[in-house]
């Protein structure tokens, strides 16, 4: 049953890092027997709110009828509102995507924006309830999931928005009963009683049917739910230890052993823990898993990551590290994403012998041309290695020099005007030596 207290309760349950008197809340109001109720109670609360409100200009004179009632509700409350209309429809359009899809994707963005300008810290309120959670689980189910999309939607969440759903615990009977108690006034969605979408055919149709043959069927899926939950966690768990323990380091990459990975690849989740944080898809499972068995220099690129196959073990690389691109204008330490590099100025007569250590880089400081630029190699790049004095390509010399492809692809390069100084950690460019006529040399080390 929904009160004040009920909701309280949930509240400091859920959310306890959610301060009601001292955090900024932004309210998604439709002006439905759900948003409405939601907003009653914070205000019953005394929480610092703003009304935010979408015109999804879809429903005509309906549409400008909600907007207008959402704004007396506001003015009601003495709450501020934010107020944005939007041509759903043009835009579904426009990027070949379903309305609901369309329409979700219009307001969070939109939300995402407001946050951003409110009083810190702030957070999104919906008012998505137990209904709709079940209504999410039996679609996901229908569609094909696995354990983790079982436990439906999250009361919590911190992803690009910070979002609580304070009112999942309770159903729409509960909800419309709280209206009713309170003599609050709400609007209707009439596309809601249409079965033109998914959502609202398993709502008004599946569900009704269903319950009379359970009649307790919504509280069983919930209670089902909460089990999964708990279930989700202990996988969860466990996923995260195996490849805390498989995950090591090969020359400062992360990797994991081809046949640690076998021992689990019969399973999907082990799969899926690992590839998630990679910006893999759950379908791309099967094709991760051919690159266990690949040739050498096999690979699969997402946005952020590539994997590789390289001789018993899969390379997991940022693409990241492929990025340095920084300037060295002279003495100090230039700090990089994975190394930092000391930059020194000395004569010949204070180096003394010349290291040998591929760490270190003594040049000729009167062939430079400053500032010097530290960048990613190219494959349409070339120098002269010291004691060859000979054009070779870089790319033929990382793949003389038997680099895994992903070290490769982690390869940096010095370069003074044009002409490549130094293959960092490998070999400097001849031209570029310590001489009889040497006077001055700058010191390049690899901290």
């Amino acid at each position: 049953m929904l009160t004040l207290e009920a909701f309280k309760a949930y509240w400091d349950k859920q959310f306890p890092e959610l301060r009601l008197k001292r955090s900024h809340f932004l309210l998604a109001v439709s002006g439905g027997v759900d948003s409405v109720v939601l907003a009653h109670l914070m205000h019953q609360i005394g929480a610092k709110c703003t009304f935010a409100h979408v015109n999804f200009q879809l429903r005509g004179s309906e549409s400008q009828r909600d907007e207008h009632f959402v704004r007396q509700l506001a003015t009601q409350l003495n709450y501020p509102i934010l107020v944005q209309s939007f041509e759903t429809a043009k835009y579904a359009e426009a990027y070949k995507m379903g309305i609901q899809e369309a329409a979700r994707e219009i307001r969070y963005t939109w939300f995402e924006s407001i946050i951003k300008i409110l009083d810190q810290p702030a957070f999104l309120l919906t008012a998505h309830h137990a209904d709709d959670q079940v209504e999410t689980v039996l679609m996901k189910l229908f569609r094909g999931t696995g354990v983790h999309g079982l436990t439906g939607i999250a009361p919590y969440r911190k992803d690009s928005i910070p979002l609580a759903r304070p009112l999942l615990a309770f159903t729409k009977t509960d909800i419309q009963r709280y209206a009713l108690e309170h003599g609050l006034n709400f609007v209707e969605d009439s596309s809601n009683a249409k079965d033109d979408y998914t959502r609202n055919y398993i709502r008004n149709q599946l569900l009704p049917q269903i319950s009379q043959f359970y009649a307790n069927a919504t509280q069983n899926v919930l209670s089902t739910v909460d089990r999964l939950k708990e279930a989700d966690e202990i996988i969860t768990e466990t996923v995260n230890l195996f490849w805390k323990k498989a995950l090591r380091k090969y020359k400062g990459i992360d990797c994991v052993d081809i046949a640690q990975w076998l021992k689990v690849a019969h399973y999907e989740t082990y799969t899926w823990g690992l590839i998630k944080s990679l910006g893999f898809r759950p379908q791309q499972i099967g094709e991760v898993h051919k690159l266990l068995t690949a040739n050498t220099g096999a690979y699969i690129v997402t946005d952020t990551h590539k994997l590789v196959k390289y001789k018993n073990m899969i390379q997991l690389v940022p693409l990241s590290t492929s990025m340095e691109h920084q300037l060295i204008y002279g003495e100090g330490v230039l700090q990089l994403t994975h190394f930092a590099i000391q930059v020194e100025a000395m004569t010949k007569e204070a180096l003394g012998e010349i290291p040998t250590d591929k760490k270190i880089a003594c040049i000729d400081a009167d062939a430079l041309d400053w500032p010097l630029l530290i960048r990613s190699w190219q494959p349409t790049d070339y120098f002269y290695p010291l004691g060859i004095n000979k054009k070779k390509k870089l790319n033929h010399f990382l793949g003389a020099a038997k680099l895994s492809p992903a070290e490769k692809e982690k390869q940096t390069v010095i370069v003074s005007g044009d002409r490549i100084l130094w293959v960092v950690g490998q070999r400097l460019d001849h031209r570029f030596r310590i001489t009889d006529a040497t006077k001055q040399i700058i010191k390049l080390t690899i901290l």
